[in-house]
């Protein structure tokens, strides 16, 4: 059986810039680019036609 475990990580706040410089900071997707807010946008729009369409 497999032993799972849990690993905390500390880094130093330079530590921290280097990983935001190559991942990007929590809430995007990309370095300097921001996620967007609707993360189900095509669910969203298949609701809005349904009731257009019940009107």
């Amino acid at each position: 059986m497999s032993d799972n475990r849990v690993h905390d990580y500390v880094l130093s706040p330079e530590e921290l810039k280097e990983v935001w410089a190559k991942y990007g900071k929590p809430g995007e997707i990309a370095p300097g680019t921001k996620a967007t807010k609707k993360r189900n946008h095509r669910r969203n729009q298949e609701n809005i036609e349904e009731t257009e369409k019940s009107s």
